[in-house]
């Protein structure tokens, strides 16, 4: 079960057999004709991986006494779960949402890889790589950086100006880059004060692929750039290099998860302060520096360069 604009991030995975999407926007009318169509299924058990008070009552209403979620329990929806195991701070997500995995493998006794051993978790389909291809003119002898410059609320963004900057310093320092601008269409005026600058080849997909089509062109990419959004999300789940911008977000929960890839965070006394935050100078992003970006990157990015 998963929000209607997010459901083709599952599409060509061989182990899921029924996707239900979840209209969000069809607010308690659509919750009920999910809940009774979910009641009509009679599934045995329900996991809650997102463990809010909506999801919870709704696997409570299915089937209350098999709902088992994550130990990261929010809004008083322990009162409808059973969490797997105990809260751990020092847990990623990834392995938060893991240890279901676990909890059940370990009742049918057998064995389960680690996630990172199971990357990519998106798959690509032939198709999609040929449309990718395409799309970008690909050229084998070029890298394609992927820069996705919004976040979900402006305290997460890193300025723009210093994206231009790192972007001229990339060119000035390595051979056959091509800039990659993808993201929603509300960061098309903030992609475009960047583009009007630049003198030679990049491309822009800002608000104009698909999901799917998303996935397929990062797919393709040599390094993402990002701030903690979900398209450095997406490239770290594809298994591509990725380097993250973070601020008020918790990178011990949100870092990147493979092993290619890093992050940058300042660690100051008020961050991380979360999405609901009261910040009015997010100085943690602000005080990121170019010159400390483009070190990071040589440091642990040179040799897909």
């Amino acid at each position: 079960v998963v929000f209607d604009k997010f459901k083709s991030i599952l599409y060509n995975l061989d182990f899921v057999d029924n996707i239900i999407s979840w209209n969000r926007e069809g607010g308690i009318k659509e919750y009920f004709k999910l809940l009774k169509k979910l009641k009509k299924e009679n599934y045995d058990i329900i996991i809650d991986l997102q463990v809010l008070l909506r999801t919870s009552i709704l696997g409570f209403l299915i089937k209350y006494k098999k709902v088992f979620s994550t130990s990261f329990i929010r809004e008083l929806s322990n009162f409808f779960v059973h969490p797997v195991a105990k809260f751990d701070a020092s847990l990623h997500a990834v392995e938060r949402n893991y240890q279901v995995a676990k909890f059940f493998a370990e009742k049918e006794k057998v064995f389960l890889e680690e996630p990172m051993n199971l990357l990519p978790w998106i798959k690509i389909s032939e198709e999609e790589k040929i449309f990718a291809k395409k799309k970008l003119e690909y050229d084998e002898t070029k890298k394609y950086i992927i820069f996705s410059i919004g976040s979900r609320g402006w305290h997460k963004i890193w300025p723009k100006e210093n994206f231009f900057k790192l972007i001229m310093i990339l060119i000035k320092n390595f051979k056959n880059i091509i800039p990659v601008f993808v993201g929603s269409q509300q960061e098309k005026v903030s992609v475009e004060q960047i583009t009007k600058n630049l003198y030679f080849e990049y491309k822009d997909f800002t608000g104009k692929t698909s999901l799917r089509e998303l996935c397929a062109i990062i797919n393709l990419s040599t390094i993402t750039i990002s701030n903690d959004n979900g398209v450095a999300h997406i490239s770290s789940a594809l298994n591509k290099p990725t380097l993250v911008l973070f601020g008020p977000s918790n990178p011990k929960w949100f870092y990147p998860y493979n092993s290619k890839s890093a992050y940058i965070y300042k660690n100051y006394k008020c961050s991380p302060c979360g999405i609901k935050t009261s910040c009015k100078d997010n100085k943690c992003m602000k005080e990121i520096k170019v010159e400390e970006v483009f070190e990071y990157i040589l440091e642990k990015f040179a040799k897909y360069l």
